[in-house]
């Protein structure tokens, strides 16, 4: 019988489906990474009793052994059965790379994405507008074409890693590949360095450039610029540049998407009676029809006098009636009124 129950190891039932038994092994998996604990020799050790259950338990044919006479011949376990699944758990975490040294080249590393932040107006949101904007970013150096190596000099294939970017470390019977120390990745190091950057392959600069920016764009949205941040080192891509914006309020609207809302305030008699109002738009004065009998808190919509955005989607305006209500009057309106409450009582 085996020393430990695989069943138990990976927290499975016994009737637990092929599926069940991949799941929990990937989460176990996770959990007990050498990368996720460093150093951590009793999460080494349950890696590798994890991984020998699935082993076993992952294979129909194994696992139908096993459960027959409590073993299956743990030492003619293929790790390559499982080696993609696990691969894939770790691709991109913490350097993680495959098995056996079998890892891709990681490459130079892209730039750092930048954020910045611009006010505008309600209206320049609103309509949308051109704004310049300025920020600082690294680029390429001009000297050495972002290589970090000095005129004259090229980068050197990497001795450590020998280009891959990456090396082995053994875990046991597994091996990890993890970012090389040498060249950080990058697979090539400068013996040479560029005197301008001094072999970073960066330099500094003061980015100036008009941003088109779209109608109907909210408080805290923002758009990303592909390319439009930090370049990468060692002739690395560029990141993106993400500008956020901040909207500043209006005395009389509020946004919500593409509609917007205010309050408007008309006479008692036109509540009463209907007819028609002029009220502020975005766009200018704009009649709006009143119904006979309308009570404050009635909310009427002015169709396509929103936002109207660059797809060709549309908003509307919606006006909150306020009626009001006459404080001080004369004494033949108070005889009007005495008169129009007799015959409405």
């Amino acid at each position: 019988m085996a020393e430990h129950d695989y069943y138990d190891i990976l927290g499975v039932g016994r009737n637990a489906t092929q599926d069940e038994i991949k799941r929990a092994y990937r989460e176990l998996a996770k959990k007990y990474h050498p990368d996720r604990n460093p150093n951590d020799k009793g999460a080494e050790s349950k890696l590798k009793a994890i991984n020998e259950a699935y082993g076993v338990l992952g294979d129909p044919e194994k696992r139908t052994k096993y459960d027959r006479w409590g073993t299956a011949d743990e030492q003619g376990i293929d790790m390559d059965n499982f080696g993609d699944i696990f691969s894939s758990i770790f691709r991109g975490f913490g350097g993680f790379g495959g098995f056996g040294g079998r890892g891709e080249p990681s490459g130079p590393e892209p730039g750092q994405t930048l954020r910045i932040s611009i006010d505008l107006t309600f209206e320049e949101a609103f309509f949308g507008i051109e704004k310049e904007i300025a920020f600082n970013r690294k680029i390429h150096c001009e000297t050495c074409k972002g290589s970090g190596a000095a005129p004259g000099s090229a980068p050197k294939t990497c001795p450590t890693c020998r280009g891959q970017g990456q090396v082995a470390r053994s875990m046991g019977f597994l091996s990890v590949a993890q970012t090389c120390p040498t060249c950080g990745g990058i697979g090539e190091t400068v013996d040479t360095p560029c005197p301008d950057c001094r072999g970073q392959g960066l330099q500094n600069e003061r980015r100036k450039t008009a941003l088109p920016i779209p109608p109907g764009v909210e408080d805290g949205q923002g758009i990303r610029i592909s390319g439009g941040g930090n370049a990468g080192a060692r002739r690395g891509p560029y990141g993106d540049l993400i500008v956020m914006f901040n909207v500043k309020p209006h005395d009389n609207f509020v946004r919500r998407g593409l509609h917007v809302y205010m309050e408007h305030e008309i006479p008692f008699s036109l509540a009463v009676l209907g007819g028609e109002v002029e009220v502020p738009t975005m766009r200018g004065l704009s009649k709006m029809k009143v119904s006979p009998g309308t009570e404050g808190g009635t909310l009427f919509r002015m169709k396509d006098k929103g936002v109207h955005a660059e797809d060709g989607r549309r908003g509307d305006q919606l006006v909150r009636i306020k009626i009001q209500i006459p404080r001080k009057l004369s004494k033949e309106q108070k005889e009007y009124l005495s008169r129009f409450s007799e015959v409405f009582d």
